[in-house]
């Protein structure tokens, strides 16, 4: 007698079994539908893995947006900048233009007959670059040199003033003398910070190093308007010398005088030190001139 062959079937049947007491549910599928199920899954996964990078790269899309305005703002910042020192130039410019009328009344120059040369440019190319160029504290560098340059002008338009009017009342509160000898351990001008942390700041003044205790001098003659403790410059005196000048004399360890005091050129005022922000020893001399910091070295021989 024959057997009967057991006929497979056909279907596959999934069950989800709730955990109270209703009545499980049942899908019954087709064996032959497994190879479109499959297919549908896998056209599932990679739509979503591809949606999954398409948003991925839209955010990143969006962080490097928010990069480029954070560029550009930083750059108009700059742009700025770089505007208030090109009109503090214009002003400098402006007042040498006066003192130099004024030379050639005293000394009876016509200016038909002895033109005005041009103002020292520092180099080629400085407030002339495209505003596109503007990426670092490069611009506002090469404009602090361009004031110095004219700062020094000035300078010696003064000096030749005061020889014409026989006045060494003026070359005596000028600040030529220098402060404390020394390196100097930091220039006037934009830097990168000794204190660490990104970008450049502005030193509004020179650091020259020397032991602590090392005597520190007037520039020049005047009065002292203030001395004692501020902020970052720890024990700080200053000095108004007239004609629109002002020293000031940082992080020492001592000082020697008081407000009030009059002081000589070469006078002992203060002590070198580590005092205020500073990562050692050392005295920080600023120059200020019509209540603007200049580059003491414009001054100094």
């Amino acid at each position: 007698m024959k057997r009967k062959k057991k006929q497979s079937n056909p279907h596959v049947t999934f069950m989800l079994i709730p955990h109270n007491a209703a009545r499980p549910l049942q899908w019954k599928l087709s064996r032959k539908a497994f190879p479109g199920l499959a297919i549908g899954v896998a056209l599932f996964v990679m739509g979503f893995a591809a949606i999954s990078f398409l948003f991925y790269s839209s955010q990143e899309d969006i962080r490097h947006v928010n990069r480029i305005k954070q560029d550009s703002q930083e750059k108009q910042k700059t742009i700025e900048l770089l505007k208030q020192e090109i009109e503090k130039i214009e002003e400098q410019q402006d007042a040498i233009a006066k003192k130099q009328n004024q030379l050639k009344r005293i000394m009876g120059i016509k200016s038909e007959n002895a033109p005005v040369p041009e103002p020292s440019r520092g180099g080629k190319g400085g407030i002339d670059r495209q505003i596109q160029s503007f990426g670092d504290a490069g611009v506002l560098q090469q404009a602090e040199e361009l004031r110095t340059q004219l700062a020094r002008q000035e300078k010696e338009l003064d000096e030749l003033l005061a020889q014409a009017n026989d006045n060494t009342e003026y070359f005596r509160h000028l600040p030529n003398q220098w402060p404390v000898q020394g390196d100097i351990t930091s220039d006037f001008g934009w830097r990168k910070s000794p204190f660490g942390g990104r970008g450049s700041t502005f030193h509004d003044g020179i650091d020259i190093a020397n032991d602590s205790g090392t005597p520190v001098v007037a520039a020049a003659d005047g009065t002292v308007t203030f001395a004692g403790w501020k902020g970052a410059y720890g024990r700080l005196v200053e000095i108004d010398h007239s004609y629109g000048y002002v020293t000031k004399y940082g992080h020492n360890s001592a000082l020697l005088v008081d407000v009030g005091d009059k002081v000589k050129k070469g006078e002992e005022i203060a002590r070198v030190g580590n005092t205020g922000r500073s990562t050692g020893p050392h005295l920080h001399f600023m120059v200020v001139k019509d209540d603007e910091a200049y580059d003491p070295l414009v001054y100094l021989p």
